[in-house]
């Protein structure tokens, strides 16, 4: 959580700020493809040095994030020239985040190294919407039998994958909020504390959708997530009447949104990735993994969902949810993915908590 955003535009300081954040302290720059290790080989006269492997060129304008005690530092430089992997670049402001907690994440290769530990049946959201642009005529049964049984109770009805349509409205709301939509009866005001959501809907979805406003007949809806092991949003389905929407049809709908997403997985249109990955470090709420294979970098994306196994000793296992933090490229091409952890079930927690605790005793004997 943070504490402070202090913002740097005095050249004047500069100097102490370089020796202070990024003498002696890892490094990264921003790209599209992900964090890439760099390091600091000196400021002087209003420019500083980076040694960047991995990239031939650079942009104008690049950040390069830096980290040192409770601090994240964002530098926002200026690229002026290269030589070979050697870049110079004018500083141009410096943001400090001072965090109120930073918790230490153990790396496993300093205690002692032994236990390899795996992450196992890794799926992400890429992963599912690959999956399922591969299998659109096996969707389409499943999609059948539900629309059949919601159109019992429903007069408009639609069920929609990730895969489907990048510009929409719904399952943007649903993913960036993890939230449904239940409007019960547009034709009632809505409670004060439910005036924002009514009017998001009513701005962002109801009008952006012709195929529902340009009727003008549907008052009532009610939209839910369909999800991967509670981790991951990967479609929804929806439901219109010219009726007002009980807390019973709500309920309905989440069992069908359950039945779906059963069948999906039942039928094994939902694949992990066979693969294993190394656990690198790990702390009580998030953990860092490494591969060296370039073709796994397309299934990890900053923000993105991801879900996985691990096995720890004596056969206890945790199955995880996470959102990925930071992808970065390290030396000998090895590629990290950070992950802060937000699901676990009771047996995984304590089973995550025992294994945390262990490799923490061990690091301070």
């Amino acid at each position: 959580m943070t504490d402070r955003i202090k913002t740097v535009t005095d050249q004047s300081q500069f100097g102490l700020l370089f020796e202070n954040f990024f003498k002696g302290a890892p490094a990264f720059i921003k790209t599209n493809s992900g964090n890439i290790e760099v390091q600091y080989l000196g400021y002087n006269e209003g420019k500083v040095v980076f040694k960047i492997p991995l990239i031939k060129s650079s942009p104008e304008n690049v950040v390069v994030v830096a980290k040192r005690n409770a601090n994240t530092i964002y530098l926002s430089l200026k690229y002026v020239e290269k030589s070979e992997d050697v870049f110079v670049f004018i500083p141009v402001k410096f943001q400090i985040l001072s965090e109120l907690r930073k918790e230490e994440r153990t790396s496993l290769d300093s205690v002692g190294g032994k236990d390899i530990i795996y992450l196992n049946n890794l799926i992400t959201d890429y992963i599912i919407e690959r999956s399922l642009a591969a299998i659109d005529r096996k969707i389409d049964k499943i999609k059948d039998f539900a629309e059949y049984e919601l159109k019992k109770r429903f007069d408009h009805v639609k069920i929609a994958f990730i895969n489907e349509n990048k510009q929409d409205n719904r399952l943007r709301h649903i993913k960036n909020t993890s939230q449904a939509i239940y409007m019960p009866n547009l034709n009632v005001d809505p409670e004060k504390s439910e005036e924002d959501m009514y009017n998001h809907y009513i701005n962002y979805i109801y009008r952006s959708d012709i195929s529902i406003s340009s009727r003008n007949k549907y008052i009532a809806e009610i939209t839910v997530p369909i999800v991967y092991n509670n981790v991951i949003i990967y479609g929804y389905i929806q439901v219109n009447s010219t009726q007002p929407i009980g807390e019973d049809m709500f309920e309905y709908v989440k069992k069908m949104c359950a039945v779906v997403n059963h069948l999906m997985v039942k039928q094994q249109m939902l694949i992990p990735l066979p693969d294993k990955f190394l656990l690198a470090d790990i702390s009580h709420s998030g953990l860092s993994f490494v591969f060296k294979e370039k073709k796994f970098l397309r299934y990890f994306e900053e923000g993105s969902r991801i879900n996985f196994d691990i096995l720890f000793p004596a056969d206890k296992k945790a199955v995880i949810g996470a959102v990925i933090r930071n992808i970065r490229h390290l030396e000998n091409m090895i590629l990290k993915v950070g992950c802060e952890i937000f699901d676990m079930d009771d047996t995984s927690r304590m089973n995550y908590e025992e294994f945390v605790q262990l490799f923490e005793s061990d690091e301070n004997k």
